[in-house]
């Protein structure tokens, strides 16, 4: 039989980064599958240095505590893929159809409905602390002007979801595939990861240091850098933070 974390469940009325919090519980010697849920977060954070709005108790912000200790730290990028295919299966559940924008936004048709930020600390070969953060508009409706292609699942099924309720049923996606992961079986991985990418395959304009340009997506490193396609066949890789979507 599979062994697994047990979760454990703290619910805050406010916090500034459940990240900070919860990379604080590991540094104490908190075992792995600690989850820490707010109703506001007050400086949430996000890919690229960017913030996460969420209005109080309208959304799930959390952070789980992973101890991936059977990692090398080259193979992160694995864990991030799980992360992703995990909250994907949770929206899919709902008949909404989510898709990865690379690296790990999650998207329904061209707009964000939630973010993740993994943060990894290891002193040896192997990751030793990933602090997984996970931000999912529930049942906002009204977005600030300056965030970009919001939306909630209440806007796409609309119907309202309770936080609680939520956050366990993700938990349980990631322990289910964490398991899996963490007993080798990383078969199938790569390949359903890229099928769920956002915009694979298709051709669509990107911005890099090298300017404008119209490429596909074909494929991501083991080590997470996206591969390119152009029109005419070239095929360019970006680590991230050197490529921008066009939306």
């Amino acid at each position: 039989m599979e062994q697994n974390f047990e979760p454990r469940y703290l619910w805050l009325d406010r916090v500034d980064s459940t990240n900070t919090y919860c990379m604080n519980l590991a540094t104490e010697g908190e075992p792995e599958g600690y989850a820490v849920a707010a109703y506001l977060q007050e400086q949430g954070r996000g890919q690229r240095g960017n913030s996460w709005e969420s209005q109080n108790g309208q959304n799930l912000t959390f952070s789980l505590l992973l101890r991936p200790t059977f990692l090398r730290v080259e193979e992160q990028f694995t864990l991030s893929k799980v992360i992703a295919l995990s909250v994907c299966d949770w929206i899919d559940s709902h008949r909404v159809t989510a898709k990865i924008k690379w690296p790990n936004d999650i998207y329904a048709g061209d707009r964000k409905v939630a973010g993740i930020l993994i943060e990894n600390s290891f002193s040896s070969p192997l990751l030793e602390v990933s602090v997984v953060g996970i931000g999912l508009n529930l049942n906002q409706t009204e977005f600030s002007n300056g965030i970009p292609n919001p939306t909630s699942m209440c806007q796409l099924t609309g119907n309202r979801f309770r936080p609680e309720i939520v956050l366990s049923e993700i938990v349980g996606s990631i322990q289910t595939r964490y398991a899996r992961l963490s007993h080798g079986l990383w078969r199938g991985i790569n390949e359903e990861y890229i099928k769920s990418l956002y915009r694979f395959n298709e051709y669509h304009f990107y911005t890099s240091e090298e300017g404008r340009f119209k490429a596909r997506i074909v494929d991501v490193k083991p080590t997470g850098e996206l591969i390119l396609e152009t029109e005419e066949g070239v095929q360019k890789t970006f680590a991230f933070k050197e490529i921008t979507f066009e939306i």
